[in-house]
């Protein structure tokens, strides 16, 4: 069953009966990709086919090799009913996270488990081709050499910064250039549906849906690297707003006594006190001032370079001004986090991001800053959670973006 382009395969179906039946199969096969596994019952209350005829249509892509039986579910009274699921090899999805300065690629299963190992790209960010074309030789070198079938690699999905317009496939602050949009480049040199997402928003909807099994619908998700990233979701879906911009948080001027002027050109910003671009400003700072502490011994083994993951494991290591920075940033951030609490009143605030790996030297200052700047009542039905997904988030917001958009096209 072609699943590259089902637009392009939809035009090769001669017959009414037949296009019906292939546009079945992908909301099937869509049903099984978002829910892991599901019932016959289920799938025909959820997608809306005749019981009888997604029995028909499992069989088909059964003997396919698409669909696998996966035991029986809870009986509801009776028989138990057969559970399906997705085989792992029935297709792959390449999962790109880009940030400022790396780009990390690897190849994920229908089951969303990674096959190939994470290859990562040291590229720096900005509107130069020269830059695209360096991305898209990484991504085809990476799709290459897994030794994969190429017709089972159906889409890509990418998480990065900037101002995204993600139903448009359009980064207004990166790889922009020419009259085509970045996706639109994109698909046309990877020949495959490619789904571009904000990094935050994507990192959040891959924690909300492979760490904390949709346990909430209404959810934040904070990512601290090197600037400050907020993914929305209302009712278990990703809120954009209407121009695809919701979410810049990091751009809010909450500090007016600040005199640091942010990346937007502002002053005041949260990003300038509280990102990993403000933290490692600072350890530099701390290392002209004890040039033989940990921090200090730490860059000078990073070939002198300063990543906010460096401060985080200076931190700890022990090292009380590393420990200092970070807690300040906590600090800020959490009064920052004050702000969305009494506005958007969310059941659970996710704390991520290279920085996070700090743990309980940001989480703590974080949650006293939210003892002080919020209402307590808005609060206490909020829970504070660190990320669940690691350093695979990022990867796994690309897969999450393909597993909530893929097939919309041709099934709504």
């Amino acid at each position: 069953m072609n699943l590259i382009d089902p637009k392009k395969a939809l035009n090769k179906i001669e017959g009414v009966v037949e296009t019906k039946s292939y546009l079945n199969k992908l909301k099937l096969i869509k049903n099984l990709y978002t829910k892991g596994s599901n019932t016959a019952g289920e799938m025909c209350n959820e997608v809306g086919i005749s019981l009888p005829t997604v029995n028909s249509l499992l069989g088909d892509l059964m003997q396919s090799g698409e669909v696998i039986k996966h035991g029986r579910a809870e009986s509801q009274g009776g028989r138990k009913p057969d559970l399906y699921k997705l085989a792992e090899g029935s297709f792959y999805v390449i999962a790109v996270d880009i940030n400022k300065f790396r780009t990390r690629i690897c190849i994920y299963n229908s089951a969303n488990h990674a096959v190939t190992e994470i290859e990562t790209l040291k590229l720096s960010l900005n509107n130069e081709k020269e830059t695209f074309e360096r991305i898209c030789q990484f991504i085809l070198n990476h799709k290459n050499k897994s030794g994969l079938p190429d017709e089972k690699i159906i889409a890509v999905g990418i998480s990065m910064p900037g101002l995204i317009d993600a139903v448009n496939g359009i980064n207004h602050t990166y790889l922009k250039f020419g009259k085509k949009s970045f996706v639109e480049n994109l698909e046309a040199r990877l020949e495959r549906k490619v789904f571009l997402e904000n990094d935050a928003r994507a990192m959040t909807l891959a924690e909300f849906k492979f760490g904390h099994n949709d346990q909430y619908k209404n959810v934040l998700g904070i990512f601290v690297g090197w600037g400050i990233g907020l993914g929305i979701l209302i009712d278990g879906k990703i809120y954009q707003g209407a121009s695809g911009f919701a979410g810049e948080f990091s751009h809010s001027p909450i500090f007016e006594s600040s005199d640091i002027t942010c990346a937007c050109g502002k002053k005041g910003c949260l990003e300038s006190v509280a990102s990993g671009t403000a933290i490692v400003r600072k350890a530099k700072e701390a290392i002209l001032n004890d040039p033989d502490s940990i921090l200090a011994r730490l860059a000078k083994d990073n070939q002198g370079e300063i990543e906010p993951f460096l401060v985080v494991d200076a931190a700890l290591a022990g090292d009380q001004r590393a420990i200092t920075i970070l807690s300040e940033a906590g600090l800020d951030l959490g009064r920052g986090i004050s702000i969305l609490i009494q506005i958007l009143n969310p059941e659970l605030i996710i704390i991520g991001g290279a920085v996070a790996e700090a743990r309980q030297y940001l989480i703590t200052p974080i949650q006293q800053a939210l003892n002080v700047y919020s209402m307590a009542k808005a609060r206490e039905n909020t829970e504070l959670s660190l990320y669940k997904l690691g350093k695979e988030v990022g990867l796994l917001g690309g897969v999450a973006v393909v597993n909530e958009k893929i097939f919309e096209e041709v099934i709504q």
